[in-house]
């Protein structure tokens, strides 16, 4: 079995084509043919099922397609730390970022990180923090900043800051940003909450189960953009942390109020067996850095750095 077999393997498990990946990897495809059958050989089983219009894996072979692509990544960022110098670093970055943080953070960090560091090749992977946390530790990306519930063991923890969650309603609702209000208001209203099994729909429930009284969700939501247009219509109101609101409350666009005693972290996370590389470091000190300047300059309202540990 040789890295090069592997790599041939996988590019036909992701494109089910020996002629597509035959195009895609310069190599003739009767070579290309004798590398998976030299493999399958090796293993005694056979790793795709020839069909009329390419190939599927068998179980052997998914099984050996998600190995091989945390092995492969693995030799990836051996290979970038090896070659890239102390403040310079090279290769392939995979990060997952939550949509509540896009305007606040996401869309800063990937411009200054391209700009800082032209050398990486970033794929991003935006989703909810649980999803996210399962993608680090299935080892298909790198590194993601999420709200931080209960991590797994196998993860390394980093928090980064804490912020107060908002309740958010349509601008006639008087709501004041400097005026906080309760959980027991908030069991009051029609609501609109992110969709379980989402991070901050379990700490907004747990919150309101705390107030023993009974709350109506008119709706669940996976994109926190949908819920605030909704909640600027006057459909509902909502519960996000102010990151999520921001863009629109700072065009007028609703009105927000912190809730007293809730609140919740963001950290960046990254596989206990798979130390961060060079690249990934770089984008954690980004991700803090730019939260510091947006606490420091007003913009995140009711937010707090943690130091590091």
């Amino acid at each position: 079995m040789t890295l090069r077999q592997l790599k041939y393997f996988l590019e036909i498990a992701q494109l089910r084509s020996f002629t597509r990946a035959s195009e895609v990897l310069h190599v003739a495809q009767p070579a290309l043919s004798r590398q998976i059958r030299a493999l399958e050989e090796e293993f005694d089983l056979p790793l795709f099922n020839r069909v009329d219009r390419g190939v599927t894996l068998t179980e052997a072979g998914e099984r050996l397609r998600d190995r091989v692509k945390v092995m492969l990544s693995s030799f990836d960022r051996l290979r970038d730390d090896v070659i890239a110098s102390a403040n310079e670093p090279h290769g392939g970055l995979t990060v997952g970022l939550a949509p509540s943080l896009r305007e606040m953070v996401n869309v800063p960090l990937i411009d200054e990180y391209t700009r800082v560091y032209p050398g990486v090749r970033l794929d991003v992977h935006e989703g909810i923090s649980l999803d996210l946390e399962r993608l680090v530790q299935l080892g298909r990306i790198d590194c993601a900043c999420v709200i931080d519930l209960d991590a797994s063991r196998s993860l390394v923890t980093e928090r980064v800051l804490r912020e107060q969650l908002f309740l958010i309603g349509p601008v006639s609702a008087g709501l004041r940003v400097d005026l906080p209000v309760t959980l027991a208001d908030v069991a009051e209203l029609d609501l609109i909450l992110t969709t379980r099994p989402n991070s901050l729909r379990l700490i907004v429930e747990h919150a309101l189960a705390r107030t023993r009284k009974p709350y109506r969700v008119v709706a669940d939501f996976n994109t926190t953009g949908f819920m605030v247009e909704l909640v600027k219509q006057g459909m509902a109101f909502s519960v996000l942390p102010y990151c999520a609101a921001w863009a629109a409350y700072r065009k007028h666009e609703i009105a927000v109020a912190p809730i007293r005693e809730l609140t919740i972290d963001w950290v960046m996370i990254s596989h206990r067996d798979r130390p961060l590389s060079l690249a990934a470091a770089k984008l954690s000190e980004l991700v803090r850095d730019i939260a510091k300047r947006r606490i420091e300059n007003g913009n995140w309202v009711s937010a707090q750095l943690i130091p590091p540990a």
